[in-house]
């Protein structure tokens, strides 16, 4: 994963949470999207790193020879290269930002995945996306991927990002450079309110090891995508999201058993790695 942009890129830290409500509750499932929900081989990542550089170096009149390295360093430290540039007191417009970032992404590289979307629909528990990228990318990376009517909201950029500051939240807060985003615990907390989620009956994807152990943090089930090895935090770790109803077949037995009003306990049975090979 690119360090620099791969929140930007739609991350597809693909996250299935599963909300108890009563016991005949049934189960909600939230999915990141870049790196998660297409491979990393794509170069829609690299190709958003590019375009975050360009905009550092045109846009912001950065010193061409610092971009490379300001941008790994602002990811690392914040979160996105865009919330650390407001951090250091960058004016832009988000809208603007996003536009040269995702304008001229290889979208037509992004190929349907019928065997993804059959998965998906299996699963009947609620499915929500959750992703530093703005609403407008998220649902143009999903609708290439044939899953638009596969989930049941988005969690995006613009969701905890509502606006930016006015003058006067500047001048009373001192926050005008702050952007919510992963992997803060702030950012977690904000989904489980704005979803309305039980964390302890949540599974969270995704292929970031410090996305995992912020999920973790917030108390979530989580699930490492993209490799065949735990990483700290992650209860489960799948190669590919193509391999979920074999690494986690409970997902489905628990729909199951709650429509047959049978208590839900278990949400993942085990600690387990599942390593396969999958072209799709």
């Amino acid at each position: 994963m690119d360090c620099c942009s791969c929140f930007f890129c739609l991350l597809v830290v693909l996250a299935i949470l599963l909300l108890k409500e009563n016991k005949n509750a049934s189960a909600l499932a939230r999915a990141d999207m870049d790196d998660t929900l297409y491979p990393l081989s794509l170069g829609i990542n690299l190709a958003c790193r590019k375009n975050i550089q360009e905009y550092m170096l045109n846009k912001l009149r950065i010193e061409e020879s610092q971009v490379p390295r300001m941008c790994l360093d602002l990811y690392r430290e914040y979160g996105t290269t865009m919330a650390g540039l407001k951090v250091l007191g960058y004016g832009f417009d988000y809208d603007d930002f996003h536009a040269c970032v995702h304008g001229t992404l290889p979208y037509e590289k992004v190929k349907p995945d019928p065997v993804l979307r059959q998965l998906l629909l299996s699963l009947p528990q609620r499915k929500i996306i959750f992703t530093n990228s703005d609403k407008a990318h998220a649902a143009r990376v999903l609708e290439k991927l044939g899953l638009q009517d596969c989930f049941q909201g988005i969690v995006c950029f613009e969701t905890l990002n509502p606006r930016p500051p006015t003058e006067t939240e500047k001048n009373s807060s001192g926050s005008a450079g702050t952007i919510l985003c992963k992997p803060s615990l702030a950012s977690m907390e904000a989904v489980i309110e704005i979803a309305k989620l039980d964390a302890e009956r949540t599974v969270f994807f995704d292929d970031s090891a410090r996305n995992i152990a912020a999920g973790k943090a917030a108390g979530f089930r989580t699930v490492i995508v993209g490799s065949s090895a735990l990483v700290p935090g992650a209860d489960v770790a799948l190669e590919s999201i193509h391999n979920i109803k074999e690494a986690l077949p409970e997902l489905w037995e628990v729909a199951a058993a709650a429509a047959a009003g049978d208590r839900v306990d278990a949400v993942l049975r085990s600690t387990t790695a599942v390593e396969t090979t999958v072209i799709a």
